[in-house]
């Protein structure tokens, strides 16, 4: 298992994007967790607006949205249980190749030097990769996926790049490291097949059958909750289309935005070896600047939603929706849950929840 937060992309997104199985998922602790542990160091301050200055609301009431599908495919179901046998795959050695081959699999020690002192908690051994997964890359400018093609087993590939300046961990941003990695093997994937026995051994229940029916009710209940999710993002994208800006918002105020956007994105961005700009241009496809001026819009929309719908919260709602953390999301008291995320952040999701909610009951889905 790769150590540390050096190469972990993929798992980010893992947490991000919950599958459907028998086992219980604590991946939105973990989500959450990522995107706050870096606002906790430097707080966020929210931009203090007089919406009615800047934003006039046009319809968004009655109107009429393309509803989300739910249909979940038997296809879709042979895909989550295979998952089961790649997540249980085996590694053998191939001995009749020495030279590593582009999309070759490899058994790796890996030791990471800094400022010329090893650091054990980017370091690793008995690692299997797959070339082209870019489990080792963190310096968007080097591909140490490639740097490994055409050496032998036995061979060390020492391979020098940079942190990222916003890199998480704080102690190694912006510092040179030198990564040596030695190659053990090559090796090739051993799916097994899904049998009773693999399930039995692998999740709480004791079939194929019962598993497949399992995967299947997971996806559903997930699909019925992006669909809903997706069709609150289709009626909002609409209420901000019809929504008209008044005038520009100030400098200052786009600077303060953006300056937040950098505290509450850093963690994530740095998950992936990117500053927050590029993180901000590659997911959401617009400038940083440019995702102030529209986060700036959203927050003076909501203000005028929430007053023209007389949307209150009450701390009875918020200490609901705290144990909600407690009891579904692993967390183990009100302290830990707000050490992942303040109670203003909680107060202003369930305000957006329960507008969302008012305003999809008078909105119709074809």
């Amino acid at each position: 298992m790769i150590k540390k937060k050096i190469f972990i992309a993929t798992a980010v997104f893992a947490s991000i994007c919950m599958l459907g199985g028998c086992a219980t998922s604590k991946s939105s602790k973990k989500a959450a967790e990522a995107t706050t542990e870096a606002a906790q160091q430097a707080k966020a301050t929210p931009v203090k607006l007089n919406a009615s200055e800047y934003v006039k609301l046009g319809q968004y009431k009655g109107l009429t949205i393309k509803g989300a599908s739910t249909k979940v495919t038997d296809q879709d179901v042979e895909d989550q249980v295979n998952e089961l046998a790649q997540d249980n795959a085996s590694y053998e050695e191939i001995k009749d190749r020495k030279t590593v081959q582009k999309d070759d699999y490899l058994n790796v020690d890996y030791t990471t030097t800094i400022n010329g002192k090893e650091n054990s908690d980017y370091s690793d051994s008995n690692l299997d990769m797959h070339l082209g997964d870019g489990n080792l890359n963190v310096d968007e400018n080097v591909d140490v996926d490639e740097k490994l093609i055409g050496a032998k087993v036995g061979d060390t590939v020492t391979i020098e790049f940079t942190f990222p300046e916003d890199y998480d961990d704080s102690s190694i941003a912006g510092k040179k490291c030198e990564l040596a990695v030695s190659i053990n093997m090559i090796e090739k994937e051993v799916i097994p097949e899904v049998n009773d026995a693999l399930v039995k051994e692998n999740t709480d229940c004791k079939t194929v059958k019962e598993y497949k029916k399992q995967v299947r009710d997971s996806l559903v209940s997930d699909k019925k909750s992006e669909a809903e999710q997706t069709n609150q993002e289709t009626l909002w994208n609409k209420i901000m289309d019809n929504a008209t800006q008044l005038k520009d918002f100030s400098e200052a105020d786009i600077k303060k935005e953006v300056s937040n956007i950098k505290i509450e994105n850093k963690e994530m961005a740095g998950y992936f070896g990117m500053s927050v700009s590029d993180f901000i241009e590659q997911y959401y496809e617009m400038s940083l600047e440019d995702y102030a001026k529209e986060n700036l819009k959203k927050q003076c929309v909501q203000d005028l939603l929430l007053k023209e719908n007389s949307i209150e919260i009450t701390d009875a709602d918020v200490d609901e929706e705290i144990q909600y953390y407690i009891d579904e999301l692993g967390y183990k008291d009100k302290k830990e849950v707000l050490s992942a995320i303040s109670e203003d952040e909680i107060h202003s999701e369930l305000q957006y929840t329960k507008l969302m909610d008012a305003l999809m009951k008078e909105t119709t889905i074809k």
